[in-house]
Formats: structure tokens, C-alpha cells, sequence
């Protein structure tokens, strides 16, 4: 806990297993369990023969870990990407309520080039989902939380194949467009309450989406998103010709 509040800094000497074992009114042998524990996690540094250190805390490889077992389970449970949607849910609804209070210039025009880009791609849906994804990454980043931005982009990265899979089924361009266009006109109104709500909204639609092409995808097999597509959008014979 010292560690993480920061009293002790990253290339700092602790105090010997005396010191701490009086410290924190523990035995030697329960501090050096703690110690192990704390060496494993990867918060402090044993040097034998010369004494314990601490070492620069980098939550990356906990994320790479986390990251890992999630897809891990994708491969193999269509339930994971509606709980991986709740989870993004109420981390875009976080972000973009902190967003709303730390507004700047540039950050409103990175959201613009985004929403330009989005308009210019409607019909192209790579790029439209591209630029969509950058949107909410400016919204992570401005809240400067590495740790937000480290989970967000493990969440964003995981759910990328699935939004172009269920996209495919059920996909309405300027449906989302509008969304994105709600919760930035909120955010240029720098109004939290709004923000929420607009970021909500669109959370609540999108999973929505997902669920339904879940359903779909669960009851037809992946090979039938063709004819799906077929049938909500028909294709002359002159098209196919």
C-alpha cells in the first residue's frame, strides 16, 4: 500500500525486515510471505545480499494477462462479448463524463475530423467504424488515465472483430453517426449530464445490435450472414451482373 500511495518511489531501498516487521506489527516470517507476494507481482525487487527495492509499477503485462484470458474465452463463449459490452458501457459512460469537464479546443476538433470522417464514409464500413473507434479513443484520452486508456483499448480491440461481424447483420451507419454527432454537441456544450445520457443512449443501441446479431448468428451458424444481408437489402440482377 506504501507503494502505491507512493511513499516509496520506483529505485527506493525499504527499510530491513526488522524495520518493517515493527512497522507493521507482523512476525519476520509473515513479512517475508508478503515480501514473496510482492516480488511475484513484480512491485518490488529481492537483491540478495544487498536488500529490497522498488521497482517501477507497470500494469501493461496485467492487461496483456487480462487481455489474453478474454480472448481465450471468446474463441469459445458468444455470451463473453455481452458482458465485454457491459464492461466498455460503463467505462465510456466514466470517460465521457470526465471528458465533459476537461474540454480544449483540440480536443473538440479531433472529434469533428472524426464525425467529417464518419459522415464521409457512410457506405464504406471499415473506415466508418475506424473512424468511429478514434472518436471514443479521443474521448480515453483526454481524461490522461493510462491505466482508463490501457483497459479501454484492450476492450476495443477485443470487440473490433465483433462489431464488424454483427455489423454485417444489423448495421445502421447513420443511426451511430447521429449517436457520435449527440454526445459531441454535449461535450461542446460541455454538459456532463448530457454527455451521460448521449453516451448511454448509444451504448444501449449498440449493444443492442450485438445481441441481436448474437442471436441470429447462434440460431442460423456464420454461414448464413450472406442471405441475411440479402434479405435487408436486396441486390438487383443488373447489381450482380
Amino acid at each position: 500500500m506504501l507503494i502505491l500511495r507512493k511513499k516509496y518511489r520506483p529505485g527506493d531501498r525499504l527499510p530491513s525486515e526488522r524495520s518493517l516487521a515493527q512497522q507493521f506489527h507482523i512476525s519476520r516470517h509473515s513479512l517475508r510471505e508478503a515480501l514473496r507476494i510482492l516480488d511475484v507481482m513484480g512491485l518490488i525487487e529481492i537483491r540478495v545480499g544487498d536488500g529490497i527495492y522498488v521497482k517501477e509499477v507497470d500494469f501493461l503485462p496485467y492487461i496483456e494477462s487480462l487481455n489474453l484470458s478474454i480472448r481465450n474465452r471468446l474463441q469459445g463463449e458468444r455470451e463473453t462479448f455481452a458482458k465485454l459490452w457491459e464492461a466498455r458501457k460503463m467505462i465510456e459512460v466514466g470517460m465521457v463524463d470526465l471528458a465533459a469537464r476537461q474540454i480544449t479546443d483540440s480536443f473538440l476538433k479531433g472529434l469533428r475530423r472524426c464525425i467529417e470522417e464518419m459522415k464521409n464514409n457512410i457506405d464504406h464500413q471499415e473506415a466508418f467504424i475506424s473512424s468511429g473507434i478514434r472518436f471514443h479513443r479521443l474521448i480515453a484520452e483526454i481524461g490522461r488515465n493510462e491505466v482508463v486508456i490501457l483497459v479501454w483499448d484492450m476492450l476495443a480491440n477485443l470487440m473490433r472483430k465483433s462489431q464488424t461481424k454483427i455489423y454485417r447483420i444489423s448495421w445502421s451507419p447513420r443511426k451511430a453517426l447521429a449517436a457520435h454527432q449527440k454526445i459531441y454537441l454535449a461535450l461542446e456544450g460541455k454538459d456532463p449530464l448530457k454527455a451521460v445520457e448521449a453516451m448511454k443512449k448509444h451504448m444501449t443501441e449498440e449493444g443492442g445490435a450485438l445481441q441481436k446479431a448474437l442471436t441470429k448468428v447462434k440460431g442460423k451458424g456464420a454461414g448464413s450472414s450472406r442471405k441475411i444481408s440479402r434479405v435487408q437489402k436486396p441486390i438487383s440482377k443488373e447489381k450482380e451482373e
